[in-house]
């Protein structure tokens, strides 16, 4: 928590130059137990085909004092750049400390195109392909005990991702799919930082490969949304699902949200329900 505050201030009190031309976003979920997760970034617009993302995010599986001292931090850095008026080009990279015995070194390169203005009835439809790397460094097993020696292996992963918008309604729809692991992981040894698309909330494992999607009805005022997701962990045979709802307050260039986001990781587990919030300001 304390990497969490120290990263806001640099960005709202070292840096207000930034704020000519962005947009600040933080979102975070709370849940049983003490469970929290929290993440913010702010995209900065250079205004020469630039565009820079500094985030950050925080979560915790408990407030009991042994879990808050491993809290997990993750940092992250992004650039996009517009080749053409209808296609980016993105490269970004994300690193976890060493925490409760896990760390590790994300990264990976993609592109987003945009073919036009509006077709088939539906505006801005865009598709973006994205593939990257991620290391893993961990030295205990997921129930807390020491491995024997550190366990080392590294993921390549892809994802596609698609939406527009039809009339009122914005859709998105992704699917990401680890390709390989140069040493694949055992069932009693997890990641301890696993997102799932659309959803703030962090969970724990190994995943495989993850469909989503989301859509929103908007509005001048409002905007209810609703988000879906399946995915699989390499150390379960049923696929997890979790689901997502809410409602967003568009208050000029100001949003606010509010919803809850449903889990259920496997047949066996016990339904885990987090409520979640988020706010957004373009400068």
């Amino acid at each position: 928590m304390f990497l969490f505050r120290i990263a806001l201030i640099l960005v709202l009190v070292i840096c207000p130059w930034v704020f000519s031309c962005g947009q600040l976003h933080f979102a975070s979920v709370n849940g049983e137990r003490g469970y929290a997760a929290m993440r913010g970034d702010f995209r900065m617009d250079l205004d020469n085909g630039f565009v820079l993302v500094p985030a950050v995010g925080y979560y915790r599986m408990s407030d009991t004092e042994e879990d808050e001292s491993g809290a997990t931090t993750k940092f992250a850095f992004s650039a996009e750049y517009e080749a053409a008026d209808n296609l980016k080009v993105i490269a970004g990279a994300s690193y976890i400390p060493l925490r409760l015995g896990f760390q590790n070194v994300a990264y990976g390169a993609g592109v987003r195109y945009t073919p036009c203005y509006r077709c088939a009835g539906m505006r801005y439809p865009y598709v973006s392909l994205y593939a990257g790397q991620t290391r893993y460094k961990i030295d205990a097993y997921s129930d807390g005990r020491d491995l024997p020696g550190r366990f080392k292996t590294y993921s390549t992963a892809a994802r596609a991702e698609a939406g527009g918008e039809l009339g009122k309604f914005f859709f998105q729809a992704r699917y990401e799919k680890v390709i390989k692991y140069k040493n694949k992981p055992s069932a009693d040894v997890a990641a301890n930082w696993t997102e799932i698309p659309f959803m703030t909330a962090v969970v724990q494992g190994f995943v495989s490969d993850a469909a989503a999607a989301r859509v929103a009805y908007r509005t001048r005022w409002i905007s209810p949304y609703a988000a879906y997701a399946r995915y699989k962990y390499l150390a379960h045979a049923d696929y997890g699902v979790s689901a997502a709802a809410g409602l967003a307050l568009h208050l000029g260039q100001t949003t606010l949200s509010g919803g809850v986001e449903i889990f259920e990781q496997d047949r066996t587990d016990t339904r885990k329900t987090y409520f979640s919030m988020s706010a957004s300001t373009t400068f």
